[in-house]
């Protein structure tokens, strides 16, 4: 399978996952259903079952509309992405490096920092001067 590389660490992509899956077990079963859906976030669960039915493994996502360009007209497709490709790894395909898909590993990062910049401007806030020229320290 196909990887990528983000940060030094290499994940397989939800298609290169599925591709192979439908290679290997064509026949098996991919099922997503649809948990919670409003105009703010999406929530989904995949299952992945043998011929028989018995549901060898799961997969969930949360995706808020916000969250992203991308998401803002298709957060519900991008969840039900995640969790399939949650599924796969749970079933031990594609996990290089991480359960994570590589959707997921970005928004951490970008959620990290967007959490450090937030603590940069809350420190700088939490250590002004008044009007005297007096350095005053809130507590944050």
């Amino acid at each position: 399978m196909k990887s990528m590389s983000i940060k030094g660490k290499n994940y397989i992509t939800v298609n290169e996952r599925l591709k192979y899956f439908r290679a290997v077990h064509p026949t098996w079963a991919i099922s997503t259903e649809t948990l919670e859906l409003s105009d703010k976030h999406a929530v989904t669960k995949t299952s992945i079952s043998d011929e028989t039915g018995r549901i060898l493994s799961t997969g969930m996502a949360y995706e808020i509309r916000e969250a992203s360009f991308i998401n803002k007209t298709s957060w519900l497709e991008n969840a039900e992405t995640s969790s399939a490709g949650r599924a796969l790894a749970m079933l031990g395909i594609g996990i290089e490096e991480s359960v994570a898909s590589a959707d997921e590993v970005y928004r951490a990062i970008a959620q990290q920092k967007d959490i450090e910049n937030a603590k940069k401007t809350t420190t700088t806030k939490a250590n002004s001067q008044n009007s005297d020229g007096v350095l005053e320290r809130s507590r944050v």
